[in-house]
């Protein structure tokens, strides 16, 4: 694969309020990257983060877009609104959607396509949980999420990222070894070449998430199929969020 520019994303999921937002845009605005930079805030932050973080660099996106496109759906966004309100990209088949929501391959592809219809970066998170791990399994499970959510979609001049996220090591502080992620990493672009062909995988970021920190960001982001990282539990702390973000740029080609 190509080694590109890392992607830093903050996923804040259910934490957070104007007191974060002030901080952590004070701790990344006058800061130039030359990696790319993403924040996740929950849905009702997301214009007052765009807001904030109009005049730079910094990607505002959302944890999760309905599969709806509109109607009688309470409680759901679509992806037109998210577009409208100034998001860039979208979270969508995180582990907690998966576990507690009991989102499946199929709603993640129809959530994908919409996205990418209507102009938003779908960041398409898999990964297998701790039995799963145990028994071997990781790259069936991988196989499954992969081949249900991507095939026949349209990327003409559109952006998709994949984001491994092994369940066993988000909000743990197990995170992966850099050689097991590199071998997984590996695997799903191969996986994602034989869905979308090889042209079209070469254009896809591969992210990993899982217990990041400052203190692994340079060792995973050196591994040639890690293309940046989903950051949960970190982002909460600006400063630590930012360092991590300064450590991208050091890999940054």
């Amino acid at each position: 694969m190509k080694k590109r520019a890392p992607l830093v994303v903050a996923n804040w999921k259910l934490n957070g309020g104007t007191d974060l937002i002030c901080t952590s845009v004070a701790s990344v605005l006058n800061k130039s990257f030359k990696a790319e930079v993403g924040i996740a805030p929950p849905y009702v932050y997301i214009s007052d983060m765009v807001n904030f973080l109009r005049n730079s660099n910094i990607l505002v996106g959302s944890q999760n877009v309905s599969k709806f496109a509109s109607g009688a759906f309470t409680g759901e966004t679509s992806a037109q609104m998210l577009k409208e309100v100034g998001c860039t990209f979208c979270l969508i088949g995180h582990s907690e959607r998966r576990q507690m929501f009991l989102e499946n391959d199929a709603s993640c592809h129809t959530k994908i396509e919409r996205a990418l219809v209507n102009g938003l970066m779908p960041i398409l998170c898999v990964g297998e949980n701790d039995q799963q791990y145990e028994l071997g399994l990781t790259q069936d499970i991988l196989y499954r999420q992969l081949h249900q959510a991507l095939p026949n979609l349209e990327l003409q001049g559109k952006r998709l990222c994949i984001a491994y996220e092994p369940v066993w090591a988000i909000g743990t502080g197990k995170a992966a070894s850099a050689e097991q992620v590199q071998e997984v990493h590996q695997y799903i672009y191969q996986e994602l070449c034989a869905i979308l062909g090889e042209e079209a995988a070469e254009g896809v970021q591969i992210l990993y998430g899982g217990s990041v920190k400052k203190d692994n960001a340079a060792e995973l982001l050196a591994m040639p199929n890690v293309d940046g990282l989903l950051v949960g539990g970190a982002s909460l702390d600006p400063e630590h969020f930012a360092q991590i973000c300064t450590i991208a740029n050091d890999v940054a080609p």
